[in-house]
């Protein structure tokens, strides 16, 4: 009987130290939902995934501005300086959620929420639409303008149609996400606007590993510098990557031609155009709670 105790004891410890938390529901539904990406954003982009009630996400990407030609003195732009966002998202209902996040270009924060309008359930093709609007405050005020940060010209706002859908068994992610910028430029007498079309592809080999490449083409409106002490005009996004997943994170690492992160000035475009072969490396973190 005490060696039954003893192995009983011995089995549950190893469950308890080896056990993985996940991001996955803690109880199921009590309908089956529909799944199609294995996470709520892609590197740069929203997915129509959403958090179940109740549950955290924690995000955190650098981006780093030299490029990974500058070579080993610079540890192929490792050395930095970095562009930064930390981010956290809470599931307000299995369908809505709401996330929270900063980046250290201007300060901007940015305060976005997303909602799952409908799916279609098919074995050849199903579809998720989701639906994501924002609000981006830089509270950075450069000097020699003479502005208070709360002015409302610091103010940006957005929106994105998100549509999903799987491909090959579920192997093949698709991802359009038509976008809309209002105030590209805070610093423009007259307020411009921005309309792209992101696209993203992801090709999962299994639960761990993937590839991806995402694609942000400006299709009209202002497409220039978002602050003052950039100069030129922006380029489309173009960024490619892998991700592996492990006990309830998701790892990004990809090369980019845009070193920009929140939303209101990722939308403006990227500062290096694709064919200048000035690449950057980043990386992405997300964690599920």
């Amino acid at each position: 009987m005490k060696l039954f105790i003893i192995t009983v004891i011995i089995l549950v410890s190893n469950l308890l130290i080896f056990a993985q938390p996940t991001w996955k529901r803690t109880t199921q539904p009590k309908t089956v939902d529909l799944e199609l990406f294995h996470a709520t954003q892609t590197a740069n982009f929203p997915t129509t995934e959403s958090l179940q009630k109740g549950n955290l996400m924690y995000e955190i990407s650098h981006r780093f501005l030299p490029s990974i030609k500058d070579g080993f003195d610079e540890l192929y732009g490792l050395d930095g300086p970095t562009r930064i966002r930390f981010a956290l998202g809470y599931g307000i209902t299995d369908r809505f959620m709401v996330t929270l996040g900063r980046s250290n270009n201007t300060d901007n924060i940015d305060l976005q929420l997303k909602h799952k309008l409908f799916k279609v359930y098919s074995k050849k093709l199903p579809i998720v639409v989701s639906v994501l609007g924002g609000i981006s405050w830089n509270t950075e005020v450069p000097p020699g303008i003479n502005r208070d940060r709360t002015d409302s010209d610091n103010f940006q706002y957005y929106a994105q149609l998100i549509f999903n859908t799987m491909l090959f068994d579920k192997k093949l992610g698709i991802g359009i996400v038509p976008s809309y910028l209002q105030n590209s430029f805070i610093y423009a007498i007259e307020k411009q606007h921005t309309f792209t079309l992101g696209t993203y592809l992801q090709y999962y080999f299994n639960r761990k590993w993937s590839l991806w490449i995402e694609y942000n083409p400006i299709i009209t409106g202002y497409r220039g510098i978002i602050r003052l002490d950039e100069t030129g005009r922006s380029y489309n996004s173009l960024a490619i990557g892998v991700d592996i997943e492990t006990g309830g994170h998701i790892f990004h690492i990809m090369i980019t031609n845009n070193a920009r992160l929140n939303p209101s000035q990722y939308l403006v475009g990227a500062d290096r155009s694709v064919s200048d072969d000035l690449w950057r490396l980043g990386f992405g973190i997300l964690r599920y709670f």
